[in-house]
């Protein structure tokens, strides 16, 4: 079975699902991604038991993207160049030649060579972009395709290139938050590795020759280090085991939900993820309405790129209230995921009017406060790290230098 047609670029995925009268049904279905294939296939009555992307072959951009596909950072800089093109008054189809003479990278200018093979057959530039999913977003098309309705794609360009930074910016400061933790660990497990296994056996072999009583702080390190030296091979076996299983689950339906529920809820992380969210949801939605989106269209695009199944189906719960007719405060009130600053805040917008201003200053409130939060936890587990690591470190040491001590005790 499959939805819907095939085009250029769009990933095809393999699923399993249930229908309302449980019948197992299973087919293929072509997406720009796995949310929005999920998403079709709720639309369509179904309820995912799996679901398997089977697109074309690995090829180099595909396997290192950062190195040989387009990255986010030519999207960005492809997207000011063309808005600063289009408001000087130059086509878009010579625009796009421009750019593609001037790029240097050749995934990039590929890309560019076939949105002007797309314009020039007739295709809107956002039916262009659709076609290239692997360089430009559903939202990317969406918040370009509502700027040529309203005649103002330099505009609908620049938003789009600053929501994309912006994202970028978020992911550096959490990476470069964890970055020195995980190198704090890393360091701790090579200095331990290396005193249990090149420090300690010599020392171990000239306190049994010299026929010394070792300390249980020695007896203690030692046997660790023998438990790791001879059962390196079942200890890595096991660890790698756990690793494929832990993987495989998560890759499941019902894994999946685990890890996203986990995320959500976990102690100070969930809290953290949920403010993530929050600030993606209000960014992303305050961006689309001044692209000329309007606010059921934007719901529509925010549910199928939410990533987290939980706050996705939230979504999904705010879209069908507002079909319904609520406003998006009232479609909002009644689910707990989303807090009540944010619903209050949302309430001041729709009755002044100013809705995008009022989500774009709630952006900035939560991406405020996802930094301090990241900082906060960064600076609590910093100086416990070193504290931990100090005392095991200090402790193997102390472990070496005991039965020193004792062998120089008794020679006095």
């Amino acid at each position: 079975m499959r939805i819907q047609p095939r085009l250029e670029g769009i990933m095809g995925y393999q699923y399993t699902v249930y229908t309302l009268d449980k019948r197992i049904v299973r087919g293929t279905i072509d997406a720009t991604s796995e949310s929005m294939a999920e998403e079709a296939l709720y639309r369509a009555g179904y309820r995912v038991l799996s679901l398997r992307e089977i697109g074309p072959g690995l090829s180099l951009d595909k396997l290192f993207p950062t190195l040989f596909g387009v990255r986010t950072q030519d999207v960005i800089s492809f997207s000011r160049q063309l808005a600063t093109l289009v408001e000087s008054g130059v086509a878009i189809l010579t625009a796009l030649q421009l750019l593609e003479g001037q790029a240097s990278k050749p995934a990039l200018k590929k890309v560019i060579a076939g949105l002007i093979a797309e314009l020039q057959q007739g295709s809107t530039f956002s039916q262009a972009l659709s076609k290239y999913p692997q360089a430009f977003s559903y939202t990317y098309c969406q918040v370009i395709r509502a700027s040529e309705l309203a005649g103002n794609l330099e505009v609908g360009l620049r938003q789009i290139a600053g929501y994309m930074e912006k994202q970028i910016t978020t992911m550096r400061k959490i990476t470069r938050s964890l970055a020195y933790p995980a190198l704090v660990v890393l360091m701790a497990i090579g200095v331990f590795t290396i005193m249990v296994t090149i420090a300690l056996p010599p020392l171990v072999g000239l306190f049994t020759s010299l026929g010394a009583e070792l300390p249980w702080a020695t007896r203690l390190v030692i046997a660790v280090a023998n438990f790791l030296t001879d059962y390196k091979i079942y200890l890595l076996g096991g660890l790698f085991t756990l690793i494929i299983l832990v993987v495989g689950y998560t890759r499941l339906p019902r894994g999946k939900m685990t890890l996203e529920r986990l995320m959500l809820q976990a102690p100070v992380i969930g809290s953290v993820n949920i403010q993530r969210n929050m600030y993606q949801f209000c960014q992303s939605i305050s961006m689309m309405l001044k692209a000329g989106l309007q606010l059921h269209q934007t719901m529509n695009i925010v549910v199928q790129t939410a990533k987290n199944r939980l706050i996705r189906q939230a979504l999904q719960d705010v879209r069908d209230k507002l079909v319904q007719g609520n406003s998006l405060s009232q479609s909002m009130a009644g689910i707990r995921l989303f807090p009540q600053l944010l619903v209050e805040m949302i309430v001041v917008g729709e009755k002044t009017g100013t809705l995008d201003a009022s989500l774009a200053t709630l952006a900035d409130y939560y991406e405020q406060r996802v930094d301090q939060r990241i900082d906060s936890l960064t600076s609590m587990i910093e100086p416990v790290l070193t504290i931990v690591i100090g005392l095991i470190v200090a402790f193997v040491a102390l472990s070496m230098i005991m039965p020193l001590y004792s062998m120089i005790q008794s020679i006095r």
